[in-house]
């Protein structure tokens, strides 16, 4: 039986087996409960050369989507044959090793109990406040989670059994809620189920010890460790609301309350956080319980996950999948207990995670990235899987999620989806979600084939990064906000769809934790903070170490240190910044307007900038006048008061950029501050520059994708551009297969959109 690893390679992870690097490349055909044209697709992929395949195992025991043959019923985990299984997995691995017979298989599948189980443990299935039932099992449920590592192993072993088993590179576990719970992808707060409720006192119980401690630190008399509740949906959005409070004795006099502002007191919100931090040590006994079991059926094999959506702090699902904006008040990440995830990343039985490609503006004009904080995956050393779920015009499903419409659209996203996950070091797979195919056409399947062929020939090169701007994701910060998606919507999530893609820099996302790492790359001079709420002397000291040094430039978002995590301060976030900022508690819309030219971060725009929404947010923190601080442009405030929403100020010999003779090291950089989100293009391709680092593209059209040996160029207006490289350097077109020269330094493209252009920069024919 060979042994499968996940270890790093000339400058990426991949897949080991027996020691030895092999391609990553597959194709998986999900399915779900039915294989509607799964034997033509599966032999024109391995007609093209094809070699790994992903197979489901489905359900559909007894007519339950959810019940497979390896978990039947409670307590129940059949032997089962392989006559029993075929159905249900064995014909689909058939059908793959009849038209590729020396293929490797990845084997997915999901985590969800079965109906009988459901039948028999009411109190242990998620319950939202209103009254719905999930056929989702609560994660406080110990029966659940017991019996489900059960289910692992059983699935595990039987496919270890199996004379094809010796094939199986490994085992991939895909949770419904893909690492939240089904409750909150319907725009809920929180579970009350009885195993809920029991569960969350014990917490209360072991975090806090006696009813006085707990009163303290919730700030309410009348809370008892015995007769504490669950948060409820409803209770928690009414104490939100503005309303009136008596305070007089005849009740003629009211006191206004205003609603409850996006940053509240921390002890406004002392229960609810307590539900998340409780909700996060359930989500990493439910991902602990999942990786181990697959690890003790198959230790040679290799054991992944759907989860890790830090990428989408913000995230608007119900809006986007269903169109209704008005249920989905409620923030996915902390209530599910998907937060301050690092140390997660570290789980050694954790080799894989995979995820789904953003369903946010998947058409031309726009990036490839992961659900996943594929770039934290990749810095923790494990395989980062992007599943390729495009829609086509082979299969569009109703012109949805923006479908590639013909064959140019097709042959510049298929492109632009590779050359995106090979800068970044990542793997990506086209993946069918239903019958027959996205990708069943014939000159889909040629710009495929081709495409294998330079993913396969990417492992052998030499990968090293390229100065990035590094969006710093603090995905702690979730649980000091509101638990509203609004502002994370505009600082992660649109930040990155419309300014990071189109500055003509290439961007990276980090956790925050990842700074601390040794290995953390020391080329990274521009690093965005949109979410860092709360400060600690710890993370101050790391930001001193790791950023505030070497002539680097610091961006700081709206509420950035506006919390020690005990109380709101502008001495925090002062502290942190470094700019004097006062805290003002209001709310209100933010647009900053660019309009000081007379600093080399401005002098260079063509015109007037004006960002920011109208989303109104709070408590403000407000710049004040400094002698060292720079004001870049202004911002108006409640009460029309004016001031300034972006700055600048410059410590020890400041930014790379600034002119100033001298090398930088400790102490040496610029601090931004900006009082809206998100930052626009043009800006952020400045601030880059002033650190010192290289911009490849002055345009903001053109989406930028480069490490030290990819490049890639995806193109939407028509016109000539010039891709300045960062060294003179050998270069090949690889969609033309050709050497363009020798000891370039720049690239002179026609663009006839859409384009996508994909370059291999070094040495040698990168596809021999």
């Amino acid at each position: 039986m060979p042994a499968f690893s996940v270890a790093p390679y000339r400058g990426k992870p991949v897949v080991m087996r027996d020691g030895q690097p092999i391609p990553a490349f597959c194709y998986n055909y999900c399915g779900a409960m039915e294989w509607n044209g799964s034997r033509e697709i599966i032999a024109k992929f391995a007609a093209n050369g094809c070699k790994v395949f992903m197979v489901p195992v489905r359900g559909g025991v007894e007519g339950d989507y959810w019940t497979t043959p390896f978990w039947t019923d409670d307590g129940v985990f059949p032997d089962v044959t392989p006559a029993d299984a075929e159905h249900f997995v064995g014909d689909m691995v058939h059908e793959v090793l009849k038209a590729a017979p020396d293929a490797l298989l990845w084997v997915r599948f999901g985590s969800s109990p079965p109906k009988r189980w459901r039948e028999k443990h009411p109190g242990d299935l998620l319950l939202n406040s209103f009254g719905k039932v999930y056929d989702e099992a609560s994660l406080a449920s110990d029966s659940y989670n017991e019996q489900l590592a059960r289910f692992i192993e059983n699935t595990v072993r039987f496919c270890e059994r199996q004379p094809w088993g010796e094939r199986v590179i490994g085992y991939l576990i895909y949770p419904l809620g893909e690492g939240t719970t089904q409750l909150t992808c319907e725009g809920f707060l929180f579970d009350r189920s009885p195993a809920m409720q029991q569960g969350f006192r014990r917490y209360l119980r072991r975090k806090y010890g006696t009813d006085a401690a707990l009163r303290e630190a919730w700030g309410r008399a009348d809370a008892a460790l015995e007769t504490a509740q669950v948060p409820d949906d409803s209770d928690f959005h009414a104490r939100g609301k503005t309303r009136y409070g008596e305070v007089s004795t005849d009740g003629k006099t009211l006191q206004r309350i205003p609603r409850r502002l996006h940053w509240p007191e921390p002890q406004e919100t002392a229960a609810e956080r307590d539900y998340c931090l409780y909700m996060r040590e359930l989500t990493g006994r439910n991902f602990r319980t999942i990786l181990a079991a697959a690890k003790r059926a198959a230790p040679s094999k290799l054991a992944g996950i759907d989860a890790f959506k830090q990428t989408l702090l913000g995230w608007p699902l119900v809006a986007r999948w269903v169109g209704d904006y008005q249920t989905h008040g409620g923030a996915m990440h902390p209530v599910s207990g998907a937060f301050d995830m690092a140390e997660l990343l570290d789980l050694p039985e954790l080799d894989v995670v995979v995820t789904p490609h953003d369903y946010l503006h998947r058409g031309m004009g726009f990036g490839y990235e992961g659900e996943g904080i594929g770039d934290s995956v990749v810095a923790h050393g494990k395989l980062f899987f992007v599943e390729e779920d495009q829609r086509t015009f082979s299969l569009s499903e109703e012109g949805r999620w923006n479908y590639l419409r013909d064959m140019a659209e097709a042959q510049a996203g298929l492109w632009r989806n590779l050359g995106s996950s090979l800068s970044r070091g990542y793997n990506t797979y086209p993946m069918d979600v239903c019958g027959p195919s996205f990708f069943m056409d014939d000159g889909i399947q040629a710009v495929l084939a081709a495409r294998r062929r330079a993913h396969e020939a990417a492992l052998r090169w030499h990968r090293r990064e390229a100065p990035c701007i590094v969006m710093v994701v603090d995905d702690a910060s979730v649980i000091y906000e509101d638990f509203t998606i609004g502002y994370q919507y505009l600082a992660v999530i649109h930040q990155r769809l419309y300014g990071l893609s189109r500055c003509g820099v290439p961007f990276r996302l980090h956790l925050f934790e990842d700074l601390a790492r040794a290995d953390f790359p020391a080329c990274h001079k521009v690093f965005l903070f949109p979410n860092l709420f709360r400060v600690t002397p710890e993370r101050l000291a790391l930001l001193r170490r790791k950023v505030f040094r070497n002539g680097n430039v610091v961006i700081f978002g709206p509420a950035s240190g506006i919390t020690d995590g005990r109380t709101l301060s502008a001495e925090t976030a002062t502290e942190l910044t470094g700019i004097p900022l006062e805290l003002v508690r209001k709310e209100s819309p933010r647009f900053v307007t660019i309009d000081r030219f007379d600093h080399p971060v401005t002098q260079r725009l063509p015109s007037r900038i004006d960002y920011g929404d109208s989303l109104p947010y709070g408590p403000l923190l407000v710049p004040q006048e400094h002698p060292e601080v720079r004001r870049l442009g202004g911002i108006q405030w409640p009460t029309a008061r004016d001031g300034a929403g972006l700055v600048i100020r410059e410590f020890g010999k400041g930014a790379s950029g600034n002119g100033r003779k001298g090398s930088r090291g400790a102490g040496d950089y610029a601090a931004v501050f900006s009082c809206a989100v998100p930052l626009p293009a043009p800006l952020l391709r400045e601030l880059a520059r002033y650190s010192g680092t290289h911009v490849w593209s002055e345009s903001d059209d053109d989406l930028t994708f480069a490490d030290s040996c990819t490049l890639a160029v995806h193109s939407i207006r028509p016109g000539r551009r010039t891709i300045r490289l960062p060294r003179p350097t050998e270069v090949w077109d690889l969609i033309a297969r050709r050497k363009l020269g020798d000891g370039l330094t720049k690239l002179r493209i026609s663009v006839e959109p859409p384009q996508t252009k994909l370059y291999y920069l070094g040495r040698g024919n990168p596809l021999r």
